[in-house]
């Protein structure tokens, strides 16, 4: 299935030519009808001779109502473009080519209507050379024209008979398995609830699915569907749809949300990396900190535009840029969009999203971030491929591009010749560049030496450290180390980490730092300082209490308190024998043993509790 809009300037009779074709009048408003003009987006359908039903979207003419055209034609496989015999090319006939245009929609029939006027054939001759010229180097050039009029139906026939034969061109599979339906209309039925309806792409939903509400990400279930006034147990993409929702509010929903799957991607963003070109008709310089408005399928968003190349785009050139939007936005690769200015309220160009979820550009980036986009503008999957793992380096097989309009399948066909071609490795469930693992494996092992640089006395780093600061995934970072330590590069001691061969070396100093902490604990065994009683005494060779307590010279209780690791030794030797002599152990008990006060029992306790040594009972201490 499919879905078609009109365009054209006001009065030229697109809803006129609507019910021509479907027998259905699009205006559904009262004021629509009071004031003969559509003022919002109206809907249609007709059947083809094939049996096949098309979905019809109606849009407005009257300049003040752009901003309601724009989501009409989101999602749209093909368009009408009417132009009056009489009237001829006016100024939103030109306004809705080039949105048709900047959206990429490139299946078109251009309908010269209301030819019962007009009985002058070298007028009539004439209106058609002035279009087929003005669509030149357009992606429109080239499109059928055909006569019409939807007051005495001249030309209705053929004009189906062309209609059939788009249908025919674009019916290629828009099937990818990422549906997702922007929402246009949102109302309340009596005895139903809330109903949305929108244009459904990139997949099927049904009965009985739950869904997310984007951007703010809000749950909600399917309770039915309608398509073309006709109950369905499921909707492919294309159609235009009515989905009955439960567990949502009318309140919460509006036009430019997105629904997709509750498993989908949630993601949302407001920084977007695009390709921007400006039309040349306006006469507008987009310039570094323009304030626009931005269109994405049914959203329009306030936008900040900062330019990355040049200082400003002028009408008739492209350029890099990022669009810094006032609200978060679900968005994907290769999306289209639409920017207009607020006053005088025109369209000023269009764009292509290119990197949906974009950190604030530095302008110490600018460059890279160019060079990056540039290779990736042609929107081909294996330059994607190649660029999204060149950002953001380790990539879940099942996430890779999930946010872009290709299929998981055709992601899948070109992985796989990447991987044959020897450009692109895997790890587990982990996609990566092949160059990359080498440069990773590297920079680990200098964070690792570099804590040896920092920190002499220390035997290395702990894996958790080691982790975040290079921030690989935990599954990626666990291989990375195993290849490592089998190499003999690095030494693995449960979580610490240390180059192979490494061993901390104190100096002079720091000898007799330590030779003086040592006599400390064995000149007062059982009535030794805290960590931080120490490291006040001896705060300029702190890290040399450090260093003992990692190679387990000292042992530190939970409350800060230090025991040498000869005397912590011989107490959970005695208390073991006691217990298995007596069976429990009280903080008495040691005070009479090694003459520990309460302030050293309770923590020894802990320690004992921690080793496995015993486990508390009561106010006693019995074998664990």
């Amino acid at each position: 299935m499919i879905t078609i809009g009109t365009a054209g300037h006001i009065d030229h009779g697109k809803s006129s030519l609507v019910k021509a074709l479907t027998s259905i009048d699009p205006d559904r408003l009262p004021e629509e009808k009071v004031r003969g003009m559509t003022v919002d987006l109206g809907f249609a359908w007709m059947d083809l001779p094939s049996g096949e039903k098309v979905g019809i979207v109606d849009v407005p003419g009257h300049e003040h109502f752009v901003r309601n055209v724009i989501p009409g034609m989101s999602g749209i496989d093909g368009v009408i473009l009417l132009v009056a015999a009489d009237d001829g090319w006016m100024p939103q006939t030109e306004e809705h080519a080039q949105i048709v245009n900047l959206l990429g929609i490139k299946d078109c029939i251009v309908a010269i209507n209301k030819i019962d006027l007009v009985h002058d054939e070298e007028w009539l001759q004439l209106v058609e050379s002035d279009i087929t010229e003005r669509l030149k180097g357009t992606l429109l050039e080239g499109a059928p024209i055909i006569r019409v009029s939807a007051r005495d139906g001249a030309g209705i026939d053929e004009l189906k008979r062309e209609i059939a034969s788009l249908v025919e061109r674009v019916k290629a599979d828009n099937d990818i398995g990422r549906p997702r339906l922007p929402v246009d209309r949102v109302f309340i039925i009596k005895g139903s609830g809330v109903v949305v309806t929108g244009t459904l792409l990139y997949g099927a939903l049904s009965v009985g699915d739950d869904v997310s509400i984007l951007p703010e990400n809000l749950p909600a279930h399917i309770r039915s569907v309608e398509c073309y006034k006709e109950m369905s147990q499921k909707v492919e993409p294309g159609c235009r749809v009515a989905l009955n929702l439960s567990g949502i509010k009318k309140e919460d929903l509006h036009r430019g949300c997105v629904i997709v799957p509750v498993l989908a991607s949630k993601k949302t963003s407001s920084v977007i990396n695009a390709m921007v070109n400006v039309l040349p008709s306006t006469g507008f310089v987009l310039k570094n900190g323009e304030e626009v408005l931005v269109y994405m399928e049914t959203g329009e968003y306030m936008c900040r535009v900062a330019l990355m190349e040049k200082k400003a785009i002028k009408g008739g050139e492209q350029g890099f840029v990022q669009l810094r939007l006032g609200q978060e936005a679900s968005v994907y690769i290769g999306q289209r969009l639409i920017i207009r200015r607020q006053s005088p309220a025109d369209t000023i160009g269009g764009g292509v999203v290119l990197d949906p979820y974009a950190a604030i550009l530095k302008q110490r980036d600018a460059e890279a971030t160019i060079t990056w986009l540039a290779r990736r503008k042609d929107l081909g999957v294996e330059a994607l491929i190649l660029t999204e793992l060149e950002k953001l380096h380790f990539i879940e097989r099942k996430g890779l591009l999930s946010y872009s309009a290709y299929s998981q399948e055709r992601i899948d066909t070109v992985v796989a010749s990447l991987i044959e071609k020897g450009r692109v490795g895997t790890k587990g469930e982990y996609l990566f560049l092949v160059k990359d693992w080498e440069i990773r494996k590297d920079e680990l092992c200098q964070l690792i030496s570099l804590e040896h640089k920092e920190n002499p006395l220390k035997r290395g780093i702990t894996g958790t450290a080691a982790q975040a600061k290079i921030g690989l995934p935990r599954e990626i970072f666990l291989i990375m180390i195993e290849e490592l330590v089998t190499e003999g590069k690095v030494n693995r001691e449960g979580d610490w980490l240390a180059l192979q061969g490494y061993e901390p070396v104190l100096s002079t100093a720091q000898e007799a730092a330590e030779e003086q902490i040592l006599s400390l604990f064995a000149a007062n065994p059982f009535s030794p300082p805290t960590i931080k009683e120490l490291s006040k005494e001896f705060s300029k060779n702190e890290d040399v209490i450090y260093y003992l307590l990692d190679k387990g010279a000292l042992v530190q209780s939970s409350e800060g308190i230090l025991f040498g690791r000869e005397t912590y030794n011989k107490i959970k030797k005695e208390v073991t024998a006691f217990l298995v002599a007596n069976g429990k152990v009280t903080i008495q008990d040691m005070n009479k043993l090694f003459g520990l006060t309460r302030k050293y029992s309770i923590p020894v306790f802990g320690l004992l509790d921690k080793d496995k040594v015993t486990r508390r009972e009561g106010d006693v201490r019995i074998l664990a």
